[in-house]
Parts: structure tokens; C-alpha cells; sequence
């Protein structure tokens, strides 16, 4: 759902409102994610706008808090925090998202250095933001149930791919026996993912990362299914790489069972309107996971540097 002409107007009051002496000379509306409306200001600052009660962007601002300064990538930095209404704004982290095409045109050397950007973000994420210090900042544990729920409810037994469904059946059946036990956990981004990046296309380098509202204690190997869902290759290169700076060992058998559960999810998130962008993509990732399917026999794929 993007912004309406009504919608954007009542953001643009509510900054006035709060910040009188800010000028807005121009403004338009950005595409919108699952959880915020975002706008671009005067050419230089991005505010964003819950569309739900519950996202706490309190959380967000505490989290962001503690890791500026420490990070080598860019995060947001918020000048503008509502005061009557929950919103946040900050200077535009210049990049462009990360496509496929992007990808497979990188040259080894600016894979290389891609792969190193991302598995440092998450290893520096990590190590700054203690599991203990989490009731401080607002991070709860994530919880898992929307997704099972809403796959069997829209999903299985809906497509008229039965081999399909049944690829996703037994996934999430694997998923539910594992993903409530707490093992290695870590404050996680839990959001990685095309969107939420600036990268230099000419550089090959990742540039920042931004949109943190869905940071959350869990097992630290959830912090990539996203990416895996995105692409496989790519996940298992930073994989590598992390497993060597962080000393951790992560089970690539449940970042792909919950790589295929997560993009079961945003089917059936999508699947009231089937002939939308989002559902034809979400079916493609699907059979594209289906097709990239591990019968992986070992916890571990990588030893520790």
C-alpha cells in the first residue's frame, strides 16, 4: 500500500507542526515497505511513518543510539523525531538498491568486496549489540507464529503447483521443529534484504544500511534467510566469511528451510491479489528455492577459521 494524496499531506502537516522552522521546499512519496510509509524531503532527507500501532520505533532510535560511530557502513542518524505522531527523519544514505541484474554484473573483485561488506555489517551489528543488553534497548525476542499461520491458512493447498505446496508443507513442517529453541542468540537486523541497502553500483561497495524496526532477539541464524531468499550463492560467500570473524557456526540447512518459509509467508501476505507484482514474485522465489533445494546431512557446513 503507497501513500495517497490525503496520507502524504497529513505526514507533511505533522513535520510542520512539529519542526516550524524547517523548510520543506519539495517532497515526494518513496515506495513503501511492509511496515512504514517513507517520504523524500527537499532532496536530502528521508522520513519514515509506522503504518501500524506496534512498531516501536523507540526500539529503532535506541538501537541506532548505541551503534552510531561504531559501524563501518553508514546507518541513519534521525534529526527529526515526532513529537506528536511516531515518525523519524534523517539525511539520505546515497546509493541505489542491490538488484540481481546488479549482482551478476558485479566483477569478482567487486563481489568480493560485496560479500566482505555485508558479513562485516552483520558481524559488527552482532558484537555491538549484546543479547544482555537488549531489555534495555526494547528488543524482544522474536516471535514466529504470524508465518506458519498464515501459509496454511493462504498458501498450502491453494496453489495449483501441488508439487509446489507440497515442497512448502514439508519445509514448514522441519521449521516448526526447530525455530522455538533458543540456541545462539543474537540481536539480529532480521531485515536484510534489497530495500534496506545503499550500494555503489560503480564502487562495488556497500554503502549503508538502513530501516532497523525489525531488529530482534533471535537465533543468529535467522539473521540471513532473507539474503538467502535473494540469492543462494551470494548467502553462502558471506556465510563463509562470517563464520571466520565471528568464530560462529551457522546451520545452512535452517537458513534455507526459513528462507523457504519466509517467502511462503509474503505469498500468502500477497495472495489477496494474485495478479500483483509482489505475489508473481514471491511464487517465482518460491520455485526458485524449490529448485535450489539442499538435502543438506550436516548441522554445519563451514569450520571455524
Amino acid at each position: 500500500m503507497n501513500i495517497n494524496k490525503s496520507q502524504l499531506n497529513k505526514f507533511i502537516n505533522l513535520i510542520k507542526a512539529d519542526y516550524a522552522n524547517f523548510e520543506i521546499k519539495s517532497f515526494k512519496p518513496l515506495k513503501s515497505g511492509w511496515d512504514n510509509f517513507a517520504i523524500e524531503i527537499n532532496k536530502l532527507y528521508i522520513f519514515r511513518f509506522p503504518k501500524k500501532k506496534d512498531i516501536d520505533l523507540k526500539k529503532e532510535i535506541n538501537i541506532l543510539k548505541q551503534i552510531n560511530g561504531k559501524m563501518t557502513l553508514q546507518i541513519p542518524v534521525y534529526e527529526f523525531i515526532g513529537k506528536k505522531s511516531p515518525y523519524v527523519g534523517y539525511k539520505r544514505i546515497e546509493g541505489q538498491p542491490l538488484t540481481i541484474n546488479t549482482l551478476k554484473s558485479l566483477s569478482l573483485k567487486n563481489r568480493r568486496r560485496l560479500v566482505s561488506d555485508i558479513a562485516n555489517f552483520f558481524y559488527e551489528f552482532h558484537k555491538f549489540l549484546p543479547v544482555t543488553q537488549a531489555k534495555k534497548l526494547g528488543v524482544e525476542i522474536a516471535k514466529h507464529e504470524w508465518e506458519p499461520k498464515i501459509i496454511k491458512k493462504r498458501v498450502i493447498g491453494k496453489l495449483k503447483n501441488k508439487d509446489l505446496s507440497d515442497f512448502l508443507k514439508y519445509n514448514l513442517d522441519k521449521y516448526l521443529t526447530f525455530i522455538n529453541i533458543k540456541s545462539d542468540l543474537a540481536i539480529v537486523y532480521n531485515d536484510f534484504h534489497e530495500e534496506n541497502i545503499a550500494f555503489n553500483r560503480n564502487g562495488g561497495r556497500l554503502i549503508g544500511v538502513f530501516d532497523f524496526s525489525d531488529a530482534a532477539v533471535s537465533n543468529v541464524y535467522m539473521e540471513f534467510y532473507r539474503l538467502y531468499a535473494f540469492d543462494k550463492k551470494l548467502t553462502i560467500e558471506v556465510l563463509k566469511e562470517y563464520e571466520q570473524l565471528s568464530g560462529r557456526l551457522i546451520d545452512l540447512n535452517k537458513v534455507f528451510i526459513s528462507a523457504v518459509v519466509g517467502v511462503g509467508a509474503e505469498l500468502g501476505f500477497y495472495s489477496l491479489h494474485p495478479n500483483s507484482k509482489e505475489y508473481i514474485n514471491s511464487l517465482k522465489n518460491l520455485m526458485t528455492l524449490k529448485r535450489d533445494n539442499l538435502n543438506l546431512t550436516s548441522t554445519r557446513i563451514f569450520a571455524p577459521a
